[in-house]
């Protein structure tokens, strides 16, 4: 993977930094070692941190943390047992069951230690006291993972209860990560000296680097900075855009099979041409950034334009082959041998995205194409104060609830809210359909504004905002797009609109260039100069470089949206941070109450 921006701003750092500190505390721990994972941490780690180092570093063997210690632990008698866990209880509740499955004397041979990624919790304290295992662990560590490069520009903190805890439990530890991940970046790249907030939880990240920088002490010669702008966006500020139906070629790829940690999985049938797909494999699991030259090409495309991307692909690679019959000297054959690793490579790299966009296209039914026709009615305010008929036919249908949320919370959003008789009608309905449960579910997407009811004398917002910063877009062409909106198929990422308009120039008047629109946006926005920040030297090429963070999620198509930007603006370079990157429909298995019958209280276990 390319490590650096195109400026030069090296973001490999971040990965080296998180395999050290890894190391170091697994050299606490003397002698063999076995590693239990989290599962929910191996895809993030697997970016940072390899096999042959784990070995190297005296790791013989890694499992998924489970109920049972396995018996070649025992009988190979090795000699550390290394838990690497979120602070969550159930995973405190998991090990518990683990150490209880052996003997007190079997115990005794052996040395646990529990490293919490990134912080421990006083509730997971608690539950270790509880259950009286403090005295089994030799360790208790933490380990602050913060940022991982996911490729060149983009950064995540790969955190997926991040929304779910800003926004719905009002639990701001993921807000300390986040700053004491911006405070890593500065210590780097210098004090970023023009920060924009958009947002509460935007306001709370900045006061907390305001505190963390008051405990660290000046330094004579400050660093000159590399960033000269840092963007902070409360996720709340542009709602609709994570319940839209992506429409980029990356974008669908996460929508309908899922991205986790720049991989996918897909149906291993579709690639039977491919030496390493077994005839009986289920599965193919695909990565999915830019060292593969043909998906960093085609990823920000939007799919209708991603077929003629591919059938010109194909004929140049064509075209390559041919050179070896037109090659009538040694010189020029020996040319073409040295071109051929490439060739080869860019070869089987567009067969396999030949055969992903072929499943896109399956995946593209009837049933998508009418629920997207009914998102864009909904975006540009058609009938949004009514009951949608498309929707109350899902619920009879009893189909996705994940779906028929998203299209819900878009017209909620677009009518800035539901008329009491409306959302009554919706919960009222769900409810019936899908369990009690779900009264549960309504009361968190009311808390994180997702779906809610109109208030009295309340501001006229969302259609205020479509019209003056033109997010519904008419004829947007698709394959040679000169808007943003193409992204959406005809609808602009409110985010991307107000990223592109205060980087207009200089971010240095913070948003008086936006006055008439602040006023529509959720409270705080406000401009602020960083003190003691070095002061910033002139690029030979003009550039100006800027931070955008995005705080509780990130869709691929904003990120697609943003490399337009970069790409049609040669001043502007953007580098991408997230605490996680998301879907709409990802977003909401966080919020969505599963069925109680999907959950097995620890007292039956």
């Amino acid at each position: 993977m390319n490590d650096y921006s195109s400026d030069g701003i090296k973001v490999s750092f971040l990965r080296e930094l998180a395999r050290s500190d890894l190391l170091d505390h697994i050299k606490l721990c003397e002698g063999s070692k076995v590693l239990f994972w989290d599962p929910a941490l191996k895809g993030p780690f697997n970016l940072i941190i390899d096999w042959p180092i784990l070995k190297k570093h005296g790791v013989v063997k890694m499992f998924d943390l489970q109920e049972h210690i396995p018996s070649e632990v025992l009988e190979n008698k090795w000699q550390n047992v290394v838990l690497l866990i979120r602070p969550e209880v159930k995973m405190i509740d998991l090990i518990y069951r683990s150490i209880r499955s052996i003997s007190s004397s079997q115990r005794r041979e052996i040395d646990f230690h529990i490293i919490f990624v990134s912080r421990k919790s006083t509730m997971c304290m608690r539950r270790l006291e509880e259950y009286k295992i403090v005295g089994e662990f030799k360790n208790i560590l933490e380990l602050e993972l913060d940022l991982i490069p996911f490729d060149h520009d983009l950064m995540t903190l790969e955190n997926p209860a991040s929304f779910k805890d800003i926004f719905v439990e009002q639990d701001d530890s993921c807000l300390f990560q986040v700053a004491r991940s911006l405070m890593t970046l500065q210590a780097f790249f210098g004090v970023i000296p023009n920060v924009t907030v958009l947002g509460e939880s935007a306001k709370k990240v900045l006061e907390m680097i305001e505190r963390m920088r008051q405990e660290v002490p000046a330094t004579d010669k400050p660093i000159v900075p590399k960033i000269e702008n840092l963007i902070l966006i409360d996720r709340r500020i542009d709602l609709m855009t994570m319940m839209s139906s992506q429409v980029t070629y990356e974008g669908l790829i996460d929508e309908l099979y899922g991205i986790k940690n720049t991989q996918a999985t897909f149906p291993g049938a579709a690639f039977q041409y491919d030496e390493d797909v077994q005839e009986t494999a289920a599965s193919k699991m695909v990565a999915l950034n830019s060292s593969d030259p043909i998906f960093k090409e085609a990823r920000d495309l939007h799919f209708n334009a991603v077929g003629l991307f591919l059938t010109s692909k194909a004929r140049q690679i064509s075209a390559a082959y041919d050179e070896k019959k037109d090659a009538k000297s040694l010189s020029q054959l020996k040319n073409f041998v040295g071109k051929l690793p490439h060739i080869q490579a860019e070869k089987r790299a567009l067969e396999i995205q030949t055969s992903i966009a072929a499943l896109i296209r399956k995946g593209l039914n009837k049933q998508y194409y009418e629920s997207f026709a009914v998102e864009q009615e909904l975006r540009e305010g058609l009938d949004v104060e009514k009951m949608n008929t498309f929707i109350e036919e899902m619920i009879y249908r009893q189909e996705s609830l994940t779906k028929i949320i998203r299209l819900i919370a878009i017209q909620c959003i677009a009518g800035d809210g539901l008329r009491p008789k409306l959302y009554e009608f919706y919960k009222r309905e769900i409810v019936q359909a899908y369990g009690y449960h779900h009264l549960l579910t309504f009361d968190r997407l009311e808390k994180c504004k997702l779906i809610y009811m109109q208030e009295k004398n309340q501001v006229i917002s969302y259609p205020t905002l479509r019209s003056k910063m033109k997010l519904c877009i008419d004829n947007v062409n698709e394959k040679d797009p000169t808007d943003i909106s193409y992204v959406f198929s005809g609808y602009a990422p409110l985010t991307v609109r107000l990223i592109n308009w205060l980087t207009q120039g200089s971010q240095r008047d913070g948003l008086t260039y936006l006055d008439d629109i602040v006023k529509y946006l959720p409270k705080p926005c406000f401009g602020k100069k960083q003190k003691n920040a070095a002061t910033t030297q002139e690029r030979s090429d003009g550039e100006i470089h800027t931070l955008v963070y995005f705080i509780g999620g990130c869709t691929y198509a904003e990120v697609s949206a943003l490399r337009f930007l970069a790409q049609n603006h040669p001043n502007k370079q953007f580098t991408i941070a997230t605490t996680k990157m998301l879907n709409g429909n990802t977003l909401l298995d966080s919020i969505v109450e599963p069925s109680p019958r999907d959950i097995i209280p620890d007292f039956l276990t």
